[in-house]
C-alpha cells in the first residue's frame, strides 16, 4: 500500500512537471512554428499551479520541497504567463512563415472581413508600438473610428480599397517602418516600360497626371518620415489601382527631347516572371550577380570602398570586412571609405562589426526604448568595442549616404558621425534619427495583408545634435557622392 501511494505520488508530480514544461515550450513554439491565443498558456499555468496546491494537501511532502516546489512552478507561471502579453513577437511572423490566405489586390471581401482585419492591426498597433502604450492616440482612435465606420457602411470593398483605408491610419503615425506593403500574388506590370526606358524614355504623366501630381495625390497612403522616401510603381497594376486609375492607361514618356504619348489596357501588363523575362532580354548580363557586400582599393589615392547594399549581418559580410582591413593594412591605405547609398537596412550589427577594426575602446550605438507589452525598458546604447588590434585602422573614415539611406544603414552613418570616427559624404539619410524601428511582421488573417509594426523607439546620439537626419559633413547630390569623396581624399590623402 505504502509503495502504491509513493508511486501515484511520483505520477502526480511527473504529470505536473510535464504540464509546466509543455506550457514552457509554448512559448518557442508560438515564435517559431504555430500561433495560438494568449489565454492559452495562462490556462495552462493556472492548471499546474493549482494541481501542485491539491498535490502538496493530499501529499506529505518535506519542508524543503513545500517551499521549493511552490517557487519553481511559481516561476514558470509568471513568465507563461505574461510572455504573450510582454513578447511584441508572439502571433507574429517574424520568426516563421505565412501559409495562410493571400488576395489579390482587386478581390472583394466583406465589410465585416475588413472591419476583423482592421481590429487586428489596431491589437498590434496597441500591444507593440512605442507610441501607444496606454492605447491609441486620440488623433489616430479617431481615423480609426472613421475607417470602421466606413468599411462598416461599404457593404465590400476590395483588398486595395481596404489597404487604402488602413494605409491613410499609419500614414498619420510618422513612422516609416510601420507600413503595410504590395505583396499581391497576381501583380502585373507594365510590359512596354523596359523598351521605353532601354530607348532612353521616362514616364511624365499617367491619365493627364504628372509623375509630381501622382506623388502628391499619393502622400496620404504612404508612410515616410522623409518625403524622398516615398517609391511608387508606376508600373504595376496594383499600384495604379491602388491610387484610382483604371484603364485606358495613357501613358506620356520622354527622352528629353520627344514627348510620346500610348494607351495602355490590361492585356498591356504582363506578370512577374514574364516582366523579369523582357528585362533579360534588353539588359543582358554575363556577369554573376554581386554580393551585397565587396570592397575595391584603388592604392594610388590609398583609398578602399566598401559597398554595402544591405545590411546584413553574416559570416560574408564579417569576412569581406576583415579581408578588406587586412589589405588595407597590406596596402598602408590611409582613406577607408562605406558606400551605403540606398541600403535600405537591416541588422545594426553590421557597424558594430565594422568598428572593431577603429581605434576606440569604447563606442555609443543608438538608445532606445524596447516596448513589451505594459513594459518599456530602456537601452543606453554604450558599447565596450571588441577590437582587432592587428587590423587597426587610425586613417579617415568615410560614408557615402544618399537618400535612400535607411534605417539600420542610417543607424552605421550616426554611429559613425556621433562618435567622431569619421565623416559623412553625400545626401541626409531617408528617415529621422529619433524614430521609430526593429518591426514586427504580422499578416492580417482575412486578407493576409503584409504589415511590419515597430517596437522601439530610437533616439539620436549625439542628444546635443538639433539635427532631424544624418546630415552630411559634405554635401552632395548622391550620384556625385564617389567624384566627392576622391576630392577629399586627393586634397588630404593622408588624412
Amino acid at each position: 500500500m505504502k509503495n502504491t501511494k509513493r508511486t501515484v505520488k511520483i505520477v502526480c508530480l511527473s504529470v505536473l512537471c510535464f504540464v509546466m514544461v509543455l506550457t514552457f515550450a509554448l512559448i518557442p513554439l508560438n515564435l517559431f512554428w504555430i500561433n495560438f491565443p494568449e489565454w492559452v498558456p495562462v490556462l495552462l499555468s493556472i492548471l499546474f499551479c493549482g494541481g501542485l496546491a491539491v498535490y502538496l494537501i493530499i501529499f506529505k511532502t518535506r519542508l524543503v520541497t513545500k517551499i521549493l516546489l511552490p517557487v519553481i512552478f511559481g516561476f514558470f507561471a509568471v513568465v507563461c504567463s505574461f510572455a504573450p502579453y510582454i513578447l511584441p513577437y508572439w502571433n507574429s511572423y517574424s520568426f516563421k512563415g505565412y501559409d495562410g490566405v493571400i488576395l489579390n489586390y482587386n478581390e472583394v471581401i466583406s465589410s465585416q472581413e475588413a472591419v476583423e482585419d482592421l481590429d487586428t492591426l489596431k491589437g498590434y498597433l496597441e500591444k507593440v508600438h512605442p507610441l501607444f502604450m496606454d492605447g491609441l492616440t486620440e488623433d489616430v482612435e479617431n481615423l480609426y473610428l472613421q475607417v470602421k465606420e466606413r468599411l462598416e457602411k461599404a457593404g465590400n470593398v476590395t483588398v486595395n480599397g481596404f489597404r487604402r483605408e488602413i494605409q491613410t491610419i499609419l500614414h498619420s503615425i510618422n513612422d516609416a517602418h510601420t507600413t503595410t506593403y504590395n505583396n499581391f500574388p497576381d501583380d502585373k506590370y507594365l510590359k512596354a516600360y523596359i523598351q521605353k526606358a532601354w530607348e532612353g524614355y521616362d514616364v511624365i504623366s499617367i491619365n493627364g497626371k504628372t509623375v509630381r501630381q501622382i506623388f502628391e495625390d499619393a502622400r496620404p497612403y504612404y508612410c515616410y518620415e522623409t518625403e524622398d522616401w516615398i517609391s511608387i510603381d508606376l508600373v504595376s497594376l496594383a499600384t495604379l489601382d491602388f491610387l484610382g486609375y483604371s484603364e485606358p492607361f495613357v501613358y506620356e514618356w520622354t527622352n528629353g527631347e520627344t514627348v510620346i504619348s500610348e494607351e495602355y489596357t490590361e492585356v498591356d501588363f504582363v506578370s512577374g516572371r514574364e516582366y523579369n523575362e523582357i528585362y533579360d532580354q534588353f539588359y543582358p548580363s554575363d556577369d554573376e550577380p554581386r554580393d551585397f557586400v565587396y570592397y575595391e582599393i584603388d592604392e594610388e589615392k590609398s583609398l578602399a570602398i566598401l559597398t554595402l547594399t544591405q545590411c546584413f549581418y553574416d559570416q560574408a559580410y564579417i569576412d569581406c570586412v576583415k579581408s578588406m582591413f587586412t589589405e588595407v593594412k597590406e596596402k598602408n591605405i590611409r582613406n577607408v571609405a562605406v558606400d551605403l547609398r540606398g541600403n535600405g537596412g537591416g541588422n545594426s550589427l553590421v557597424a558594430n562589426e565594422f568598428v572593431k577594426y577603429l581605434p576606440v575602446d569604447s563606442f555609443r550605438e543608438c538608445p532606445c526604448d524596447w516596448r513589451l507589452g505594459f513594459l518599456n525598458i530602456y537601452f543606453e546604447g554604450k558599447v565596450s568595442n571588441r577590437r582587432n588590434d592587428s587590423l587597426a585602422f587610425d586613417g579617415k573614415v568615410y560614408i557615402l549616404t544618399d537618400n535612400g539611406t535607411f534605417s539600420s544603414a542610417k543607424d552605421f552613418a550616426m554611429i559613425i558621425q556621433d562618435n567622431h570616427l569619421g565623416e559623412i559624404v553625400g545626401e541626409p539619410s531617408a528617415n529621422a534619427v529619433n524614430s521609430y524601428g526593429d518591426v514586427v511582421w504580422i499578416y492580417l488573417p482575412n486578407t493576409g495583408m503584409f504589415a511590419q509594426i515597430s517596437s522601439k523607439k530610437w533616439y539620436r546620439i549625439d542628444r546635443a545634435s538639433t539635427d532631424e537626419y544624418v546630415i552630411p559633413d559634405h554635401p552632395c547630390a548622391g550620384e556625385d557622392c564617389l567624384e566627392s569623396l576622391y576630392e577629399l581624399v586627393t586634397v588630404r590623402p593622408e588624412g
